[in-house]
């Protein structure tokens, strides 16, 4: 058998993360095997083995693919001033309850990964590998605005950014708790977002 480019083993890469995705959602991680993923997209267990050697590597894939997905035009994004910020929130938290998809990848994060302590890190060391930490790269954000004197330097800015990550992850939480309706996060974004970088704003 003729051994795949480059081209075709990411596409084949990506079917498997799309399948893993769709499947672990409806199952849950730990209910979901290599042999389902297999099965979903027509290909052998091997064949998934080829590019994921086990489950905690492939869920750091997972976790990372489906991040980038929604969250490249809000990296890219390089706001002048706390308005410009605050505008690139809106449309990123409007885009996550509005994509069907992008909800259920949240809930998958949140819900439907039995966690453990050693779980827990060894998936943190391969997201570390793969892709930019969402809280650095908002915290990033945050030190170029102060450094253009549109954000106070009076508060640090990885502690603003773990105090908007806390608010942005109870918001969601309570949201797919039945809290409120997800179309009420966006507002409970906003207000967090007031209430946090207001008093700052220059």
């Amino acid at each position: 058998m003729a051994r795949k480019t480059k081209k075709e083993a990411e596409k084949t890469r990506q079917q498997i993360l799309d399948a893993a995705l769709k499947l672990c959602s409806e199952k849950g991680y730990s209910k979901t095997t290599f042999v389902d993923i297999a099965n979903e997209i027509g290909l052998t267990k091997g064949a998934v083995y080829w590019h994921f050697k086990t489950k905690p590597e492939l869920l750091a894939a997972m976790i990372s693919y489906g991040e980038e997905k929604q969250c490249k035009r809000f990296e890219n994004m390089e706001p002048k001033s706390v308005a410009d910020l605050r505008e690139g929130i809106v449309e990123f938290a409007n885009t996550i309850v509005s994509d069907e998809e992008v909800w259920k990848f949240e809930f998958f994060c949140g819900f439907q990964i039995e966690w453990s302590t050693e779980l827990m890190a060894q998936v943190h060391e391969k997201l570390a590998e793969l892709r930019v930490d969402p809280m650095k790269d908002f915290e990033k954000k945050l030190v170029r605005l102060q450094e253009k004197g549109a954000l106070s330097n009076e508060k640090d800015a990885r502690t603003l950014a773990l105090c908007f990550a806390s608010s942005w992850i109870g918001a969601m939480h309570l949201a797919m708790y039945g809290e409120y309706d997800r179309n009420k996060f966006v507002e409970v974004i906003l207000e967090s977002f007031d209430l946090l970088f207001s008093s700052l704003s220059n």
